[in-house]
């Protein structure tokens, strides 16, 4: 089965805000879609008023007429989620320190980070659309000799998805981030831009790949990451899904809750300037852990995770290749979310 998957958020949001209903050319008694009057010749007739059709309306219409497609599958694993708001403690962080000392290189940091992101997606025409989020991030820097420190992230992102034909998509993003570290006496303020460009390849209803490369542009370099993902519906309990080499594996007995086993993208994995005050995220570092989720009320969905980090993909910053690696020796997490996941199969 194919499904449009934006017009699941269009859906959602309409059934929280609900119809506009208009009431303006009723008789004497009147009942909601529906007009019934008596009139002069005591002749007894019903009319249908339809709603006034407003901006949630048309834009569901729009995406649900359009051309857009992403298989659904038969799961009842959930979307990934479109927004978020949620904290994230790592017992053991790994800190790459340009100009470390003896003394300083080599030190554990322990790092709790809070953030939330939102996306909205708009139609341009019946193949393509643009996707406008925002990401906001605090996160802190306590080790046990040292000086304590914390990063603030802000960004507007845009991205872009194209259907070239029914197996297949483009995809691009971009995301300005603006940072500030409280390293040194006045902090320091910085830009950190990220992106990337992807080819999206639909197999069948139960099997897609991800084709493409990410960057990361910085104080401390420009790194690309080359990406390859799938995602695999055994069956409507078991999926499979991949940011090559770590996969993660979902169980969702029922479309109210999940279990999941496997990998995701890490937030203990940082490299720090203390002589400029700049502090980057790598994007190569993966968790791996066990987490799950249930479903609040419609979307919103209540879940956490924990488990251990380490784990790290293939890397090129600067000419220079890493490959990827496995360290998971002491470096705990747990996660806490909320997240607002559409659905239009409910």
């Amino acid at each position: 089965m194919r499904d449009h998957f934006y017009n699941g958020l269009f859906l959602s949001a309409a059934a929280l805000c609900g119809p506009n209903a208009q009431a303006g050319d009723v008789s004497e008694t009147s009942s909601v879609g529906s007009v019934t009057g008596i009139h002069d010749d005591a002749g007894l007739t019903s009319q249908v008023v339809e709603a006034e059709e407003g901006y949630v309306e048309r834009s569901a219409r729009a995406f649900a007429e359009s051309d857009l497609v992403f298989s659904r599958g038969f799961s009842n694993a959930p979307f990934l989620p479109v927004a978020l708001l949620g904290s994230t403690h790592y017992g053991d962080a790994n800190i790459s320190e340009e100009g470390a000392t003896p003394e300083t290189a080599g030190q554990r940091y322990q790092v709790s980070s809070t953030s939330q992101y939102g996306g909205v997606p708009f139609l341009l025409n019946k193949r393509s659309m643009v996707v406008i989020g925002e990401y906001l991030s605090y996160s802190n820097f306590s080790m046990d000799n040292g000086e304590d420190f914390s990063v603030a992230s802000a960004t507007l992102a845009a991205g872009y998805l194209y259907q070239v034909s029914d197996a297949w998509q483009l995809l691009g993003a971009v995301a300005p981030f603006y940072n500030h570290s409280s390293i040194g006496e006045q902090g320091k303020d910085y830009w950190q831009v990220m992106g990337g460009a992807f080819a999206r390849y639909t197999r069948n209803e139960r099997l897609w790949w991800l084709f493409g490369v990410v960057f990361d542009d910085s104080d401390f370099g420009t790194t690309w990451l080359p990406y390859v993902g799938a995602s695999l519906i055994l069956n409507d309990r078991w999926s499979v899904s991949a940011i090559l080499p770590w996969p993660q594996v979902i169980y969702a007995p029922s479309k109210d809750w999940f279990v999941s086993a496997g990998a995701s993208y890490s937030g203990n994995s940082w490299a720090v300037n203390r002589t400029t005050g700049a502090v980057g995220l790598n994007l190569s570092g993966f968790d791996f852990g066990l987490g799950g989720g249930m479903r609040l009320k419609g979307p919103l969905w209540l879940e956490g995770a924990a488990g251990v980090g380490g784990l790290r993909g293939l890397t090129i910053t600067d000419g220079d290749v890493s490959g990827p690696s496995i360290d998971v020796s002491s470096s705990p997490f747990i996660n806490i979310s909320l997240t607002f996941r559409p659905s239009f199969a409910d």
